[in-house]
């Protein structure tokens, strides 16, 4: 059976959250592929119900993958490959590659030990919708080039203005950037702590079809929690849960 090399790898990208997750469960039937993942510290959740155009299936047939450690025991395999197609043969506890003189054998790990997300994700009132736009990328450009130093993204309602912001704010001497995304009216004033890489592989997954994602932004007060979805239709969903506020000054 033939196989789409280039399409392969973005599913398993789009599928762990750029490799965030260390493992990955794939579905496949005729015309879908799906996938549903959530991280080990579970604050970061991937749902995937995107067309099958990696390889054809049989009408009735569907199949099911399961790796652990993606990133380094499939990628260097699949990095190998020359071609824009490969074959592939399914077995029952592995996958062959196969192109020209090549063979490669990639063994399935245990359903077990994979950490799908095996509930539906709840939806919860949703106090901001916005476009992944030039503004907002331009925005993320700058907070990426010192994030890194933080650990930390925040997302801020401030007087009536929604920001974007990296920083300590467990010391009150830090330094930090923050920058204005849109205006937003009848939201209290709020902070929603997010994870800088988790952040980080998100919009490495979306970057180059931001264009096609619009990102929402929920607040559950009683939890003092928020949830950061970055969606694609019903196609691809992407859930980002904040971080505690405790101990912030």
């Amino acid at each position: 059976m033939k196989f789409n090399v280039e399409e392969f790898k973005s599913v398993l990208k789009k599928s762990t959250l750029n490799f965030s997750i260390d493992s990955v469960r794939l579905g496949f039937s005729k015309n879908l592929i799906n996938s549903n993942m959530i991280s080990e510290r579970r604050d970061a959740v991937v749902s995937l119900n995107i067309p099958n155009n990696m390889m054809a299936v049989k009408k009735a047939e569907e199949i099911e993958m399961n790796f652990s450690q993606p990133l380094q025991q499939l990628m260097p395999f699949l990095n190998l490959l020359d071609e824009d197609e490969a074959n592939i043969s399914i077995k029952e506890n592995k996958i062959v590659i196969s192109s020209g003189r090549q063979r490669s054998n990639i063994h399935f790990c245990s359903p077990e030990i994979v950490s799908v997300f095996e509930t539906t994700a709840k939806e919860t009132e949703q106090f901001l919708t916005i476009d992944i736009d030039d503004n907002f990328i331009n925005a993320f450009m700058k907070i990426k080039k010192i994030g890194s130093k933080f650990g930390d993204v925040y997302f801020n309602v401030e007087k009536d203005v929604f920001n974007i912001e990296t920083t300590d704010r467990t010391n009150r001497f830090s330094n930090g950037l923050k920058l204005d995304l849109v205006d937003i009216k009848d939201v209290d004033d709020l902070t929603l702590r997010f994870d800088y890489k988790n952040f980080l592989n998100l919009m490495s997954v979306v970057n180059g079809n931001a264009d096609d994602f619009q990102m929402s932004f929920s607040y559950m007060r009683k939890q003092d929690m928020g949830i950061l979805l970055a969606e694609k239709k019903d196609e691809e969903k992407y859930y980002l849960m904040s971080r505690m506020m405790e101990e912030i000054l």
